[in-house]
């Protein structure tokens, strides 16, 4: 296959990776107000659960410890496969690299022993605790590793979609030879596969439409807010470890065959659910007792996210440091 190439500036690249989860936000939000008729939402009830506001969405602490495993197997696959394909300059200063996946880290440990005494406090130990279990379909529908089997479906190709783009980043003029790369992207495969083992009930689980239709919507959402922000993120520590100014988008075999496969897959669950009234299986709140749109089930679920973009965004820098930290030039002091 033919290479294609780009290059944009570090500017340029953040102004899109930022630029594009943040109007994401803007129109959710503003899709919202209309909705509900106000243009303050922070107290207005909008998940379709009927009980969390705006605010309850956005810091959704059970939910987000639910969906951390989630959260870090995208961020490590961020981190490796911008590693594998864009770690063209050796670093200089590792020990600067080294103090910043230090903080990073560290902060990601914070950040997760903070939400989940969060969580406690908010919703409970034992809504906590069935979240970490993984047993929370939605609210009222447990069932062994409901939340984290229904993950899955829209996991992988998110995960192939991931790799296709951040191998084809890179920082070097040649083809790079980044080491390292490899080893996040086996700990969220290995992640992956325990998870799914310690927490399988069989095949047709995953035809479940109400699941199909969950995944549709995690397709929707991750690719454009929260992956961006983590690429965003390993841009920045590029440019703080090495000085990279531009950033070469080189697309080949290896990128179009992973995103074939998740593109593939995507087209596959939609035609499993063309038969599927999908707003007759969504939640009814009582705010809404005829049914939600599919534009108004778009809109609010990025918020019920956020705490999760955070978490990948910094999980994936940190990652990323650290790889970069074991890459040093030649004669420099390590």
């Amino acid at each position: 296959m033919r290479t294609v190439e780009a290059t944009f500036s570090v500017s340029v690249l953040l102004r899109v990776l930022v630029g594009v989860p943040g109007l994401c936000f803007l129109i959710s939000y503003c899709y919202l107000a209309i909705w509900h008729g106000r243009l303050w939402l922070w107290d207005a009830v909008v998940h379709e659960n009927g009980r969390l506001t705006l605010g309850g969405s956005l810091f959704y602490f059970d939910h987000f410890l639910g969906c951390s495993p989630m959260a870090a197997m995208f961020a490590l696959c961020v981190a490796g496969g911008c590693t594998l394909g864009g770690a063209g300059r050796a670093v200089t200063q590792p020990q600067r690299a080294r103090g910043v996946a230090a903080v990073l880290l560290i902060g990601v440990l914070v950040f997760l022993v903070a939400t989940f005494v969060a969580s406690v406090h908010v919703a409970g130990w034992e809504r906590t605790q069935d979240y970490l279990y993984q047993r929370v379909e939605r609210d009222g529908v447990i069932s062994k590793g409901g939340n984290w089997n229904q993950l899955q479906l829209s996991n992988v190709p998110i995960a192939l979609g991931i790799l296709s783009v951040c191998v084809a980043l890179t920082t070097a003029s040649g083809p790079a030879r980044a080491a390292g790369g490899l080893l996040p992207i086996g700990l969220a495969a290995a992640m992956s596969a325990a998870l799914t083992g310690w927490s399988w009930n069989g095949w047709e689980a995953f035809l479940n439409p109400r699941w199909l239709a969950h995944s549709i919507r995690e397709l929707a959402t991750y690719p454009l807010t929260g992956v961006p922000l983590a690429v965003a993120g390993v841009v920045v520590i590029e440019y703080a470890v090495s000085g990279a100014r531009r950033w070469t988008v080189r697309v080949g075999t290896p990128s179009a065959v992973l995103l074939g496969v998740a593109v593939a897959m995507v087209a596959g669950q939609f035609i499993m659910l063309r038969q599927t009234d999908v707003l007759a299986i969504a939640q009814r709140p009582s705010f809404a007792p005829l049914g939600l749109s599919l534009a108004y089930l778009l809109a609010s679920h990025v918020f019920e996210h956020f705490l999760d973009f955070v978490f990948l965004g910094v999980f994936a820098g940190g990652v990323y440091a650290l790889l970069r930290a074991r890459q040093v030039q030649p004669g420099s002091r390590a």
